[in-house]
């Protein structure tokens, strides 16, 4: 099953707008997009919202988490070339939060690409 491609600069603009807020349920969109995607049930986007929460550095660790996983949906959705953009996430997050405009970026490429199956439960 294949997500909702969204606007990359609605997305970073809601986050900012929202002093955040929008950020938590966008992550569990992406993570739950991402567990269903790859079919994978260790990607657990609630309990990832919930350590944020309790300890804010963590929050710092999702876009390097989340990077490797869209890496791998990139590849099974044909990109051969993908790569772990995590890192350059997290440089975007501390720059005005446009990270999270990256991640919308990477992951409505694996939603437009014609190319690879999802994995089926």
């Amino acid at each position: 099953m294949k997500g909702e491609v969204r606007n990359p600069m609605t997305v970073w603009i809601l986050c900012l707008v929202t002093c955040g807020l929008y950020a938590y349920y966008w992550w569990y969109l992406v993570g739950t997009e991402l567990r269903n995607y790859l079919g994978r049930e260790e990607i657990n986007p609630v309990l990832d919202i919930v350590i944020s929460l309790l300890c804010g550095v963590y929050a710092l660790y999702l876009p390097i988490k989340y990077g490797k996983y869209i890496q791998e949906a990139q590849q099974r959705a044909g990109d051969a070339n993908a790569q772990d953009q995590g890192m350059m996430f997290l440089l975007f997050m501390l720059l005005c939060g446009y990270g999270y405009a990256k991640v919308q970026e990477e992951m409505n490429r694996i939603w437009e690409s014609g190319g690879g199956a999802p994995a089926s439960f």
